[in-house]
C-alpha cells in the first residue's frame, strides 16, 4: 500500500493537472451551459475521483487500472457533450484541441523532472507539481488567449457551418499521433526521457497550433465574406423599400390629382341615371387605385421590404397576396438571415404561383411567435407536379434541392429549427419553425 504522504503527492499533481485543463474547456461556452453553473461544475469531483483512482491503480501495477482510465476518459468526454449546448462536432474540435495540449504538457513536465538532478523522486512529487505550476505559466496564458479570443467567437458565429463536421478530424489525427507515439514508446515517462522524443513531440505540437490557427483564420474569413453578402442583401432590400414607398406616394399624389376628374365623369351618370355605366366605370378605375395593403407589416426593416417587394410583385403577375404577420423585434434572429429564409420561401410560392395558367393563384404568408419559438408558413397554390424529393424537400427544379431550398434549410438548422414542406390537393404547403 501507498503511503498517506504519496497519495497526497498523487492528489495534488491531478488537481493541478486537471483544473486548468477543465477552465480551457468551459471557460469558451459558458453562456451555453445546459444546466446551471453549479450542476454543471457539479460533475467535476466525480471526474477528479476516477482520474485520481486510475492513477494510484497505474502505479501498483493493477491491471483494473485500464478500466478506470477508460472511465474517467469516457465520463470527459461524455459530461462536455452532455452539458454544454454546442453541436457535437464542434465540442470535438476543442475537446482534441486541449487533448494535444495536455499531452504536450505532460511530455515537456516529465522531460523536465528527468533530466534534472533530482528526478529520482518520481513523477508525482511536489517537485513535479511545482515544474507542471511552471510549465502552465508559461503555456497557459498562450491557450487561454486562443480559447478565449479565437474559438469562442468564431464557434459563436459559424456554429451551424456544414465545414465543422470534417474540421475536428484535424485535431484527432494530432491526438492520434500523440497516443501512438507515446503507448509505442512505453508510456509518457518513457518517451520523456529520450531527447528526440521530445523534439518531435515540440515539432508536432508547433504544427498542430499552426494548422488550428490557420483552420480558425480560414474559417472567420469565410464568414466574413458571407456576412458581408449578408449585409449586401440587407442593403439591397432598403432600397427595394424605399423605391416602393417612393412608387406608392407618386400613386397617390397621382390619383388625388385626377380624383376631381373622376368625380366629374361619375356625376354626370348620375345626372343621366346611366347606373350601369357608372357601376363599370367605378369598378374599371377602382383597378388603377395603388394597393390598399399596408406600408409597414413588422418593425424588422429587411423583412418589412421583402415583404412589400413580394407583395408587389405578386400584384403585377396577378397573384393574389395576403401576409399576417407578428413578428417581433426582439425575435433573436439576424435579419440578413429572415431575408435569407423568407425571401426563399416567397419567391419559390412566386414562381409556382406563375406557372399556374388556369384559376387565381395565391401566396398566404403567416408569421407568428409561440413562446421563445417562431413559427411561419407560406402557402401557395401549386397543381403541377414536383419532380424531386430529397429529404422531404421539394425543388421543382429536378431530383436535387435548388439552392433556395438548400438555404432555407439551412437557416432553419442554424436556429434549431425544422423544416416542413408538402404538395396536397393543389397548394404547397411549407412551414418552418425557428428557436433562436
Amino acid at each position: 500500500m501507498m503511503e498517506s504522504l504519496q497519495l497526497l503527492k498523487i492528489f495534488l499533481y491531478v488537481f493541478l493537472d486537471l483544473i486548468p485543463c477543465l477552465v480551457l474547456a468551459l471557460v469558451p461556452y459558458r453562456a451555453h451551459f445546459r444546466f446551471s453553473a453549479a450542476r454543471t461544475y457539479g460533475f467535476v469531483p466525480l471526474l477528479f475521483i476516477l482520474i485520481y483512482i486510475s492513477r494510484i491503480l497505474t502505479l501498483e501495477g493493477v491491471d483494473i487500472a485500464r478500466i478506470f482510465t477508460a472511465l474517467w476518459t469516457g465520463l470527459y468526454l461524455g459530461m462536455y457533450m452532455a452539458c454544454i449546448k454546442m453541436p457535437i462536432c464542434i465540442l470535438l474540435f476543442t475537446l482534441l484541441t486541449i487533448l494535444n495540449y495536455g499531452s504536450f504538457k505532460a511530455i515537456i513536465v516529465n522531460w523536465i523532472v528527468y533530466w534534472l538532478p533530482v528526478h529520482p523522486v518520481g513523477r508525482y512529487s511536489f517537485f513535479s507539481s511545482l515544474i507542471l505550476l511552471a510549465v502552465y505559466a508559461v503555456t497557459f496564458p498562450f491557450m487561454y488567449g486562443m480559447m478565449e479570443k479565437k474559438i469562442r467567437p468564431l464557434t459563436e458565429q459559424t456554429r451551424g457551418n456544414r465545414y465543422w463536421r470534417f474540421l475536428w478530424l484535424v485535431p484527432a489525427t494530432f491526438c492520434l499521433s500523440y497516443y501512438y507515439n507515446l503507448y509505442r514508446n512505453g508510456g509518457t515517462v518513457a518517451f520523456s526521457s529520450e531527447g528526440g522524443n521530445v523534439i518531435f513531440a515540440l515539432i508536432l505540437n508547433f504544427g498542430a497550433l499552426f494548422v488550428t490557427f490557420l483552420i480558425l483564420q480560414l474559417l472567420k474569413e469565410c464568414n466574413d465574406k458571407l456576412l458581408l453578402e449578408q449585409e449586401n442583401h440587407y442593403l439591397a432590400m432598403q432600397s427595394v423599400q424605399y423605391e416602393s414607398l417612393k412608387y406608392r406616394i407618386e400613386e397617390a399624389r397621382q390619383a388625388r390629382h385626377d380624383l376631381r376628374q373622376h368625380l366629374s365623369v361619375m356625376q354626370t351618370f348620375l345626372q343621366n341615371g346611366d347606373y350601369g355605366s357608372l357601376s363599370a366605370y367605378i369598378h374599371e378605375y377602382s383597378r388603377t387605385l395603388p394597393l390598399d395593403s399596408p406600408i409597414a407589416y413588422c418593425e424588422d426593416y429587411a423583412l418589412n421590404a421583402l415583404i412589400i417587394y413580394y407583395e408587389g410583385m405578386a400584384g403585377e403577375r396577378g397573384v393574389r397576396f395576403s401576409a399576417d404577420v407578428d413578428y417581433p423585434p426582439d425575435s433573436g434572429i439576424l435579419s440578413s438571415d429572415a431575408v435569407i429564409l423568407f425571401g426563399n420561401l416567397l419567391e419559390n410560392a412566386l414562381e409556382a404561383c406563375c406557372r399556374e395558367l388556369e384559376g387565381e393563384p395565391f401566396i398566404a404568408l403567416r408569421i407568428r411567435r409561440m413562446h421563445d419559438m417562431i413559427v411561419a408558413a407560406v402557402d401557395n397554390t401549386c397543381t403541377a407536379d414536383i419532380p424531386g424529393y430529397k429529404d422531404g424537400m421539394p425543388s421543382a427544379k429536378g431530383a436535387r434541392m435548388g439552392i433556395g431550398t438548400v438555404s432555407i434549410q439551412k437557416i432553419a438548422e442554424k436556429y434549431c429549427g425544422t423544416v416542413q414542406m408538402k404538395q396536397e390537393n393543389g397548394i404547397f404547403y411549407s412551414s418552418v419553425l425557428l428557436n433562436p
